[in-house]
């Protein structure tokens, strides 16, 4: 694969800074991939597809610092998964080591569907947060924030869920 996304840039320079950022990222992003879709092979699909993309906007790519690189391939690699289990009517399972607790009583989807329902700013750091478990830190790096802005966000993630759910219906 490494060939052809390389066949679309012009200047050594730039097939050396992106081949080392391919090789040192590609399985990793393929994991999180595959943790996305619940399938090895939609998940190579995913990450295929996010290279693609990476290249077609490689001048983004190399405007960026390069700290901030594997934030933004997260945040296409996630949108990607997005997209195409969308495009197949299907919804992101839940990482099956999640101990959610049981609902009383009642439809769940309601919850799952306030969930999707906020702003992607606040949905993908809480995401990352209590269904990944990734620290601040390790999330700040990736979506490319400081740490106290994940930090902040947690927050007003949090207190949003929690006024949306109580404006729902649902108690703490």
């Amino acid at each position: 694969m490494l060939p052809l996304l390389l066949s679309a840039l012009d200047r050594p320079e730039e097939k050396r800074i992106f081949t080392l950022f391919f090789q040192t990222h590609e399985q990793g992003l393929l994991r999180y991939a595959r943790s996305l879709t619940g399938s090895p092979v939609l998940g190579e699909e995913v990450c295929q597809e996010a290279w693609m993309k990476c290249l077609q906007h490689a001048e983004t790519f190399f405007a960026i610092p390069p700290d901030r690189r594997l934030g933004w391939m997260v945040v296409i690699v996630k949108h990607t998964a997005y997209s195409l289990l969308e495009k197949e009517g299907r919804h992101l399972p839940l990482d099956p080591d999640w101990d959610a607790p049981a609902p009383e009583a009642g439809d769940v989807q309601g919850i799952v569907d306030l969930i999707r329902a906020l702003p992607e700013q606040y949905r993908t750091i809480l995401e990352l947060k209590f269904l990944w478990e990734w620290t601040d830190r390790a999330i700040a790096q990736a979506v490319g924030l400081s740490v106290d802005a994940v930090s902040a966000r947690v927050s007003r993630g949090r207190k949003l869920l929690q006024q949306n759910l109580r404006e729902a219906g649902y108690h703490d």
